[in-house]
C-alpha cells in the first residue's frame, strides 16, 4: 500500500484508530441524508437492505401512489366541480354516477381510489417515523411539529375530512343499500339541509386543503423552479375556488322531496345515531 502512504498489517487492520485514517465514503457521510444518519442503519445481520435503501423505496412508492390517485382526482374534479357550474344539475348528477363506472368496480376502486389512497397515506407516515426515530437515536428528543411544512400539514388534516367524506357518500350507502349507484350530488346537496356547518366543514376543506396539497406535492415531486410559484398559486387557486363555488351551488340545491328525499334522511338519521354512539 505505498501509494496511499500507509502501511497496514493484521495488526493494524484491528485497531480502530487505524482504520480512521482511511478517506470517508460519500455514502456512508451523514451530510448526505438528511432523513437517515449512519448511527441510526440498522444492522439486520444478514439482510442486504439498509434504512437507506428502505427510505427510497417508500419515497418512490408514495409518488407513484399519488399520481394513480391523481388520476382518480381529475376524473372527480370534472364531473363535481366544473359540470355542476356550466351545466345543468340533472346533467351534473347524470355525470358524476355515469363516472363511477370507470372507477366503482372491483378492481379498479381497491386499486385507482382506495388502494393508491391507502399506500400514499402509510408510506408517508411510515417515512415520518423512521425520520423521528432516527431524531431520537441523534439528538436523544424529538420534534413533532417545527419541521412540517404545510404540504405535509395539510396531508394530515385530510386524513380525516377523505374518512368522513368516504364514509358518507360509499360506505354508508354501501352498508344500508349494498352500494352507492343513487348517491349523487341531490344527496350531498341534501346533506347540506340536514347538517349545514358540518357539510360545510367537510366540503371546504376537501376543496381548499386538498387543491393546496395535490397541486404543491405535485410541483414539489416534479421540482419546479421558484419562478413557476406563482403559476402554481394561480392554479391551487382556480381548482379551490372552483370547487367552492360548486360546493356553494350544491349548498342551495335544498332537501330532496318525496321517497328519495324520505331515503336520504334515512341515510343520514343512520350516520347521526352512529357518530352518537361513537
Amino acid at each position: 500500500m505505498a501509494a496511499s502512504g500507509y502501511i497496514f498489517d493484521e495488526q493494524d487492520m484491528s485497531d480502530p484508530l487505524q482504520l480512521q485514517l482511511l478517506d470517508p465514503s460519500p455514502v456512508d457521510s451523514p451530510l448526505q441524508s438528511p432523513v437517515l444518519s449512519p448511527s441510526t442503519v440498522p444492522r439486520n445481520h444478514g439482510q442486504s437492505h439498509s434504512s437507506r435503501g428502505v427510505v427510497y423505496y417508500l419515497t418512490k412508492t408514495q409518488r407513484l401512489s399519488s399520481y394513480a390517485f391523481t388520476g382518480f382526482l381529475g376524473i372527480h374534479f370534472a364531473t363535481t366541480g366544473i359540470l355542476p357550474l356550466i351545466s345543468l344539475l340533472e346533467t351534473a348528477e347524470n355525470s358524476l354516477i355515469l363516472s363511477r363506472v370507470l372507477y366503482q368496480n372491483r378492481f379498479l376502486e381497491p386499486t385507482l381510489v382506495v388502494g393508491s389512497l391507502g399506500v400514499h397515506v402509510l408510506s408517508g407516515v411510515a417515512l415520518r417515523i423512521i425520520q423521528r426515530v432516527r431524531q431520537y437515536r441523534r439528538y436523544d428528543r424529538i420534534v413533532w411539529i417545527k419541521d412540517l411544512d404545510l404540504v405535509h400539514l395539510t396531508g394530515y388534516a385530510l386524513i380525516p375530512t377523505v374518512m368522513v367524506h368516504f364514509g358518507i357518500v360509499r360506505g354508508l350507502p354501501l352498508v344500508i343499500d349494498g352500494g352507492s349507484e343513487g348517491i349523487g350530488i341531490s344527496f350531498i346537496a341534501h346533506g347540506f339541509s340536514v347538517f349545514r356547518y358540518i357539510s360545510w366543514t367537510v366540503y371546504g376543506s376537501l376543496a381548499t386543503l386538498g387543491a393546496y396539497h395535490a397541486v404543491q406535492g405535485l410541483s414539489r415531486w416534479w421540482c419546479l423552479s421558484k419562478r413557476w410559484r406563482r403559476v402554481t398559486f394561480g392554479v391551487i387557486v382556480g381548482i379551490a375556488g372552483t370547487w367552492l363555488a360548486s360546493v356553494t351551488r350544491l349548498s342551495r340545491i335544498g332537501r330532496a322531496v318525496g321517497h328519495l328525499g324520505r331515503h336520504y334522511d334515512m341515510l343520514y338519521s343512520t350516520l347521526l345515531d352512529s357518530s352518537g354512539r361513537i
